[in-house]
């Protein structure tokens, strides 16, 4: 490979999540990619359709010298590979290693001091965590920008879970990524300040699904930097057997509670709930405050794909571009917190064909505008 462009190096490149993002990167046409996994035949396939732009390389990302050797010569690793939890800082050692700056997709890597020699890295580059912490600001910034006051977001996945996306989900329960039934109010987190499941409409969906109060770390962060008086999420669940599965692995009934157990009652129960139906993910967040006329307004910003595997990674490589292009400065961030919320819906749409982002303004007692892309789901809207 004749390197006169930023070389990308994509771990777990010919998966699901991988191949979306790598696809998003050749389509830009910026980058020379490196499509690295344990199956050289696989990488192999997957580089040739990438239209010349990329080379495969082998590689095991439970070996350090051959996770070292993969990022010799790349400008920026993108890890899509996992169960993140298990790799823990595995990667992005390694990308620190050569010097080059780093993606995940997730962030196993947990609250430690970043490995020696790390020069920029961008983590929870995904669904969710990452889409949904751009929700708020996504509302926030909008043609004319809104004084934020509250905001309310929701996420609902229907699907079969994958063992690694089991592991990762099972794992991060018990990582602090949040706070169960806690609300932000006034500047702190209230614990117990709701209650557990219930049924509730959600835009988007067209019939009721079962949500749970769950403040995210990724969510208390924004709702601090955009002064917020109160912060809502709520994690939904269009079936009853996930949310049952997990209930019994809390519980640690008939040794549901150990890892490999709860794995195969998720992997089991997501397969159930999503039986003879269209998988999808949908994002719906709310956001009230007020205008430069100090009129109370109501936002909505409304985001379903069939595809999270294809949505994750093409948020992953917003990450890497904007990284790679200079516009992400030093230090180790939460995507969240750094990529330009309306260029990821905009790859998102051009991406992903079957993905729609429906945006909606009203008055704040307009119960209209917070459902607008109910009916309207599979139709792009702006504000």
């Amino acid at each position: 490979m004749t390197r006169t462009e930023p070389v990308i190096g994509v771990l777990g490149g010919y998966g699901a999540v991988g191949a979306a993002a790598a696809r998003c990167l050749a389509d830009w046409g910026a980058f020379l990619l490196r499509i690295g996994g344990r199956d050289a035949e696989a990488a192999a396939r997957c580089a040739s359709s990438l239209g010349g732009r990329a080379e495969p390389m082998a590689v095991d990302v439970m070996d350090d010298d051959s996770l070292d050797r993969f990022g010799r010569g790349c400008d920026v690793v993108l890890n899509c590979a996992g169960p993140a939890y298990i790799l823990a800082e595995r990667p992005r050692r390694a990308a620190a290693a050569p010097g080059a700056a780093y993606v995940d997709v997730m962030d196993g890597s947990g609250p430690g001091r970043a490995p020696d020699g790390e020069r920029t890295a961008v983590l929870s580059a995904g669904v969710s965590p990452g889409l949904s912490g751009l929700l708020p600001r996504l509302l926030a910034e909008g043609p004319v920008p809104l004084r934020a006051a509250r905001f309310t977001g929701y996420y609902v996945m229907l699907g079969a879970f994958t063992h690694t996306g089991a592991v990762d989900y099972l794992l991060s329960l018990d990582r602090d990524y949040g706070v169960a039934r806690a609300q932000w109010r006034d500047g702190r987190v209230v614990r117990g300040a709701l209650g557990g499941a219930q049924e509730r409409e959600v835009a988007g969906v067209g019939h009721p699904v079962t949500v749970y109060p769950y403040l995210t770390r990724e969510l208390v962060g924004q709702a601090r930097a955009l002064g917020l008086a109160e912060a809502r999420w709520y994690n939904a669940f269009d079936g009853h057997r996930l949310l049952d599965a997990l209930n019994r692995h809390r519980a640690g009934d008939g040794g549901a509670g150990s890892l490999d157990a709860g794995v195969a009652g998720v992997v089991r129960a997501s397969t159930l709930d999503a039986l003879g139906r269209t998988p999808y993910h949908l994002l719906w967040g709310v956001l009230e405050g007020s205008g430069p006329d100090g009129a109370p307004v109501r936002r909505t910003a409304l985001i379903r794909g069939d595809d999270g595997s294809a949505m994750t990674g093409t948020v992953g490589a917003v990450a890497v571009r904007e990284l790679a292009e200079g516009r992400i400065p030093p230090g180790t961030h939460r995507a969240a917190h750094v990529l330009p919320a309306r260029a990821v819906t905009d790859a998102l749409r051009r991406h992903q064909p079957g993905t729609a982002v429906v945006l909606s303004e009203g008055p704040a007692d307009d119960e209209a505008a917070a459902g607008a892309g109910a009916a309207a789901v599979m139709e792009d809207g702006v504000l």
